[in-house]
């Protein structure tokens, strides 16, 4: 690409770069405005050198990649100069800045707003809608009660009890929420299923809980007692979703008081209908309805219609996907679960760690991955606990392999609450990459590169897209047939900071807040990372059987020392 003009029109071509490929951007944002205010993460980084490599040939070193140098279009630009890319003029000292025309071409128009019966008369699925059909399916058959994942919000008292039960009794008449009741229906036998209201839809109920040696202040809006808390949490996350013939339960809510007065409210989703980042919307949502301050979140993204790609343009890009299917399974991996789809109680444990040990674990972070990107060292930190109590076991697994959802929204957008926005990463360790911290954050680094390079995750919601029609058994057998049934060594992900602008709720204080995904045996385990007031947390997961309590302190034992806060 020739060199612009001078420094200025470099700082516009990537402002426009990043406009076109990264973010959206607010109006009236500038070379100038802050890149991380509009929404600027690890992932969208990581994506952002790609492109730069790509456009202007530099290649930017891992120490170079600060909150400093990518702030603003401007700052990146004056990286790439120090990289060496080449500017014909430079500006003179001290003249005022006059901010160039942005060549991106202009946000499309907002859209028109739908009515409800438009949106949900025949409200289509997302391509990664299918597979999360297919699996919530199985898992039901196998007694595991389907996909459906947990949002903990931690508060400093019991909320506004009368509002909340209010607001959830006239929500599903509200739009856009009757999805919360909606069902999946194929209107003939040849069409694809679709989400349509409930012919009976059950009201929403908020279920209240409160432990013995509370004030009992739930026990007066008719909560019921129970003694041990964390039993009583993993009773809420083995309760499944029931799918009625005339109308399905796809939420529920639980409010529950703990001894010292504390509650957790607890919002258990299935994953047909949102993903983690739409549940933090929603509770957003929800306290914007009782009077929080927020802004409105758009309900669903219909972009997807526009795609007018047939399947010959669709296989082009999902014909890479098999193979490198392949590709993974020839190292074999292990997992700590069962070897096949079995019943037993999912349990979990969340560690938060103090400000100061946060603080210690993004230097480790930083030192290894750099200080912005932080998805391989979380991964690694993972990977390396799950070896350790494979190592404590006596077996030595050739590798450990891991699927990681990977958010699609474009950065910065707000919303929308509702449908799946997700693509998978595939990677794998090999033993001697298991080895050090390091090794292992290096090798996962290099993968999600060539992942992002390679454009896999385009090819994986290509390849879901052309597997819509298969019946959600067949989809299924075939992910089983080429991952061997145990579809992972564990589940993982890091889904940043938990709802930034989510502070208060229902007139309480939010004191924490975490997902407890869900997860299947196999592979058994699962550890997700997030983070909220300032603080890292941990939320470890497994299935009954599948780990002793000496291997769960193994396993939080090598976690905490790699994080560096043992």
């Amino acid at each position: 690409m020739p060199a612009p003009e001078n420094l200025s029109q470099l700082e516009s071509r990537v402002l426009s770069l990043v406009r076109d490929e990264v973010l959206q951007t607010p109006p009236g944002f500038t070379v100038e405005s802050d890149l991380f205010d509009a929404g600027l993460d690890s992932m969208a980084i990581m994506q952002l050198l790609l492109l730069l490599e790509e456009h202007y040939a530099v290649a930017i070193p891992v120490g170079s990649v600060s909150r400093a140098n990518f702030k603003s279009a401007q700052t990146i630009a004056a990286l790439l100069v120090a990289q060496g890319y080449a500017v014909t003029g430079t500006e003179a000292a001290g003249k005022p800045r006059v901010e160039p025309l942005i060549s991106a071409s202009p946000p499309p128009p907002a859209e028109k707003p739908l009515s409800p019966q438009a949106r949900f008369d025949r409200l289509p699925l997302r391509d990664c809608d299918f597979f999360t059909h297919a699996f919530d399916e199985m898992l039901r058959k196998a007694g595991q009660g389907g996909h459906i994942a947990h949002s903990f919000i931690e508060l400093d008292r019991v909320p506004d009890v009368p509002r909340l039960r209010a607001l959830l009794a006239d929500l599903p008449d509200q739009y856009p929420f009757p999805i919360l009741t909606a069902q999946l229906k194929k209107p003939s036998f040849f069409s694809l299923p679709v989400w349509m209201p409930a012919s009976n839809p059950r009201p929403l109920v908020l279920h209240l809980w409160t432990q013995e040696g509370s004030s009992g202040a739930l026990k007066g809006h008719g909560g019921t007692v129970f003694s041990d808390l964390q039993t009583k949490l993993d009773d809420i996350i083995n309760t499944s979703l029931p799918q009625h013939d005339d109308g399905w339960e796809n939420v529920r809510f639980d409010l529950v008081e703990k001894a010292d007065g504390t509650c957790v409210f607890v919002f258990s989703w299935s994953h047909l209908i949102m993903d983690g980042i739409g549940a933090e919307f929603f509770l957003l949502e929800l306290n914007r309805q009782m009077g929080g301050a927020s802004e409105p979140v758009p309900a669903f993204d219909l972009t997807d219609l526009n795609d007018l790609r047939g399947w010959g343009e669709r296989w082009k890009t999902a014909k890479v996907m098999p193979a490198f299917f392949d590709s993974v399974m020839k190292k074999p991996f292990e997992a700590l679960g069962s070897r096949k789809l079995s019943e037993g109680r999912a349990h979990f444990q969340v560690i938060t760690l103090t400000e100061a040990q946060t603080a210690e674990a993004a230097r480790l972070s930083a030192a290894i991955s750099g200080p912005l990107i932080n998805m391989p060292f979380h991964l690694a930190c993972a990977m390396r606990a799950h070896h350790r109590v494979f190592q404590h076991r006596g077996v030595k697994p050739e590798s450990l392999m891991c699927c990681i959802p990977i958010q699609v929204r474009r950065k910065g957008v707000r919303g929308p609450l509702f449908q799946n926005h997700l693509t998978m990463f595939f990677c794998n360790l090999l033993a001697d990459e298991l080895a050090t911290l390091t090794a292992a954050a290096q090798s996962l680094h290099q993968q999600h590169t060539r992942f992002i390079k390679d454009k896999i995750g385009d090819a994986f919601r290509d390849l879901m897209w052309l597997m819509r029609p298969m019946p959600p058994g067949l989809h299924m057998t075939f992910i089983n047939f080429h991952m061997k049934g145990k579809f992972s060594s564990f589940y993982h992900s890091n889904t940043g900071v938990f709802a930034p602008d989510l502070t208060g709720f229902g007139g309480a204080v939010v004191t924490n807040a975490y997902h407890v995904p869900s997860f299947s045996d196999p592979p058994g385990t699962g550890i997700f990372t997030n983070e909220k007031n300032g603080r890292l947390v941990l939320t470890l997961c497994w299935r009954e059987g599948t780990l002793t309590d000496q291997e769960r302190q193994i396993f939080i034992d090598q976690l905490m020392s790699d994080l560096g806060v043992a």
